[in-house]
């Protein structure tokens, strides 16, 4: 929410704050911030600044959800160590901390008028007419669980570490022979010529013997591993499921359209026209003209009117909010002038040229779209009524199944799925309703505990019941030992395949041509003209690309083809710098390396910093943090 609430800092500064990516989670992340001197429960200390374990926890909390958001699954205590997330919070709340210090000492602050105006100048806290809202603000506040004086005080911290940090970053350009440098690397073209070995038939290759495919194993047994399975059962409720037309009788077919036959009735439309006079006698000298024979058009025109100016256009009685100018026009017969009338923008007279009369739709030419909204609206009561028998079942006591059971569903029973919605064999479960959203929710669930159902679209859940989990682990060489056979085979043919290359790349560098290795191959030689980094993989693969740009011209390298299996010798036959090296830069590009730039100095600065200001932790307050986030 903080994220949001700033959007409106500014775009140099924004560049700022998304250029310090080591700090971003925390600048953005704490809600109530950072403290001064004095507190008992602090994590970490920088000089006169204090984290506090609510800052530690909040930091730690979202840590531990960004790396859930990968796994699919909250990370286990083990993972979250191995991961060493505690260092990596400690690290950045440290960096964020001797910033906030090393503010504080130079007496970098924001007003109070500078913080009123930042807080008007919030969008978020503008209303529908773009003007600050007292009331909106509160409201996006209360949303954000944050109150007005956390805001306002963390605005000031913001304002703080953003004047601080421009100080450093502030004027930072990437100097031209920098960018000339980069515009020679992205525009260098190449010529090559090459020639592609085929693969080795992996059935060529002898089998191995026991020492070698169990020290191959040995290397490779994590690839072969079961993952984590986890076994479930669920009952779904869609609507789209229950949707049933055939179930909707004609009566009530009947009775949907009697009751709503203004939904089916076109109302009558007017084209009509209107002169507006200046004032009342003006109006009445043109009605008298008007009914000694002169045309309405003529009266228009020398009422200065255009027929663009007279005409209201194809309304219905509904559409003219004027109900004086509304009654009167639909009491006019048709091509006739009205009296004057008083309208809401002075005297007007009027006319009507065309009347289209309302119209009904038959009942038979809407029967079947009747049936159909009808339907949709029974799928989504029953709907409704299967989620509440089902959460009122289980809430009582009932299991899973005798909650589908009751409420008429089935109940679907997953024995061990992975975290892609596969079996143990890599094959994934068909017609998984759900699907993503219903695996994710199992994988975060904790075995024992009530679930909440899942709502994987609009109006549809699942209720779900894991019932085992089976921990990730290696299978016995035995187990899979032909799969392991055939995979040592293929790497074998690959590896031989790669020697191969290298035998004839060697030869090209001792003298022998291109040409000669294809006709000894019974191949032909090819050619790739012009390829630059960006443009070489769609051409030769992304591993030739590479080889391709490895060395001078005459360079001869191998690689794997794009097809898979092969491998290609290449040879470059030519390299032709680009004629305009910045032509061959990217604004984006030029930003994107600068962004990085102002990051390095920024991090430098914080390092600075922390040899500068004394930094201590809390190790009792970190272990209790511990305690209570895994």
């Amino acid at each position: 929410m903080m994220n949001q609430l700033r959007k409106g800092v500014g775009g140099f500064t924004a560049k700022l704050l998304l250029a310090l990516l080591v700090l971003s989670f925390v600048v953005w992340g704490i809600a109530d911030g950072f403290n001064s001197a004095g507190s008992s429960n602090a994590v970490v200390t920088a000089g006169g600044t204090e984290v506090t374990t609510n800052d530690y926890q909040q930091a730690y909390n979202q840590a531990i959800n960004r790396v859930a958001a990968q796994l699919q699954r909250r990370p286990t205590a083990e993972e979250q160590a191995g991961l060493n997330l505690e260092s990596q919070v400690l690290s950045q709340l440290a960096s964020v901390a001797v910033l906030d210090e090393e503010a504080r000492r130079l007496g970098v602050g924001l007003s109070d008028a500078g913080l009123a105006q930042r807080i008007a100048d919030e969008p978020a806290f503008k209303d529908s007419s773009g003007n600050y809202s007292a009331a909106t603000a509160r409201a996006v506040l209360q949303r954000a669980n944050l109150t007005e004086e956390q805001y306002a005080a963390e605005e000031r911290r913001m304002s703080r570490r953003v004047q601080l940090m421009s100080s450093v970053t502030g004027g930072l350009a990437l100097p031209k022979a920098f960018v000339d440098a980069l515009g020679n690397y992205n525009g260098e073209r190449r010529s090559i010529s090459y020639v592609t070995l085929p693969p080795i038939p992996a059935d060529q290759i002898a089998d191995p013997d026991a020492a070698t495919i169990d020290a191959f194993y040995g290397d490779v047994s994590e690839d072969y591993a079961v993952p984590e399975l986890r076994s479930f059962s669920y009952v779904a409720i869609v609507p789209s499921e229950l949707f049933d037309p055939a179930t909707i009788t004609d009566a009530q077919i009947e009775d949907e359209y009697n009751a709503n036959v203004n939904d089916f009735t076109t109302a009558e439309q007017r084209q009509i026209q209107q002169i507006v006079f200046p004032d009342r006698a003006a109006a009445d000298a043109a009605a008298a003209e008007l009914a000694g024979g002169k045309s309405f058009d003529d009266v228009a025109a020398d009422a200065g009117r255009s027929q663009s100016d007279i005409a209201l256009g194809l309304r219905s009685a509904d559409q003219i909010p004027d109900t004086v100018l509304r009654d009167a026009a639909f009491a006019l017969p048709l091509n006739q002038p009205s009296a004057v009338v008083d309208g809401l923008f002075g005297p007007a007279i009027l006319r009507v040229t065309e009347i289209r009369p309302a119209s009904v739709q038959p009942l038979d030419a809407v029967r079947e779209d009747i049936r159909q909204q009808l339907a949709a609206v029974q799928a989504n009561q029953k709907a409704t009524e299967a989620y509440t028998a089902i959460q009122e079942a289980v809430t009582s006591g009932a299991s899973l199944s005798e909650a589908a059971q009751g409420a008429g569903l089935p109940l679907v029973t997953i024995d061990g799925m992975d975290q892609k919605g596969r079996n143990a064999d890599g094959v994934e479960f068909a017609n998984l309703v759900g699907g993503s959203d219903l695996i994710t929710a199992v994988f975060l669930a904790q075995p024992g505990i009530a679930q909440e159902p899942v709502n994987f679209a609009q109006g549809s859940y699942a209720f779900f019941d894991l019932t085992s989990i089976d921990e990730a682990h290696e299978r016995p060489l035995d187990e899979i030992r032909d799969r392991v056979v055939a995979d040592w085979k293929s790497d074998e043919a690959d590896r031989q395949l790669e020697a191969r290359a290298k035998e004839l790349a060697d030869r090209i560098k001792g003298g022998e041509t291109l040409a000669a290795i294809a006709t000894e191959l019974g191949s032909t030689v090819q050619s790739a003209s012009a390829i630059t980094r960006a443009t070489g993989p769609a051409q030769i693969g992304q591993p030739a690309t590479v080889a391709a740009f490895q060395g001078p011209q005459g360079h001869v390298g191998i690689a794997p083809a794009n097809t898979t299996g092969n491998w290609m010798i290449l040879q470059v036959d030519e390299v032709a710098p680009p004629a305009d090296p910045t032509g061959d830069v990217q604004p984006q590009m030029v930003e994107r390396m600068a962004d990085l730039a102002q990051n390095d100095l920024l991090q430098s600065f914080v390092g600075l910093l922390q040899r500068e200001i004394p930094v201590s932790y809390n190790q009792g307050a970190i272990d209790a943090v511990r305690g209570v986030v895994r």
